[in-house]
C-alpha cells in the first residue's frame, strides 16, 4: 500500500504541511503531539484514523477558498472534522481535558 496514493488521503507533502498548522504545544514533541484550532489533541501518525481518539483529517476551510490550495487546509480532530464538513457544524466540539479528549458544549 502506497501512503502518498491519492485514494489514501492527501499525498505526505500535503499532510506534512498541513500537520505543521496545528498548534506546537511546549513540553510535547510537535513532530507527534500538537493540538487543532478547537484544542483537541491530534496525534501525527492518526491521520485519517477515526478509531483512534487523536485521529485527524484535513479540511479544506471553504468552498470560495478552494482555489487557495494547500493554504485553505487545516488540520482537525476526525469528530471536529465531521461536524465542520458532514454535518454543518454541532453546539459541541472536541477539545482537551488534560491530556484526554471530550466533547464540550459551545
Amino acid at each position: 500500500m502506497d501512503d502518498d496514493a491519492p485514494e489514501f488521503g492527501y499525498d505526505r507533502t500535503v499532510v506534512d504541511h498541513v500537520w505543521s498548522l496545528a498548534q506546537a504545544i511546549p513540553g510535547n514533541d510537535p513532530a507527534v503531539w500538537r493540538k487543532d484550532e478547537h484544542g483537541a489533541w491530534i496525534h501525527r501518525l492518526d491521520y485519517r484514523n477515526r478509531h483512534s481518539q487523536f485521529g485527524w483529517e484535513i479540511a479544506e476551510h471553504g468552498f470560495y477558498l478552494r482555489r487557495a490550495g494547500v493554504e485553505a487546509l487545516r488540520p482537525l480532530h476526525w469528530q471536529n472534522y465531521v461536524d465542520f464538513m458532514i454535518a454543518s457544524r454541532s453546539n459541541a466540539v472536541i477539545t482537551a481535558d488534560g491530556l484526554n479528549n471530550v466533547r464540550k458544549l459551545l
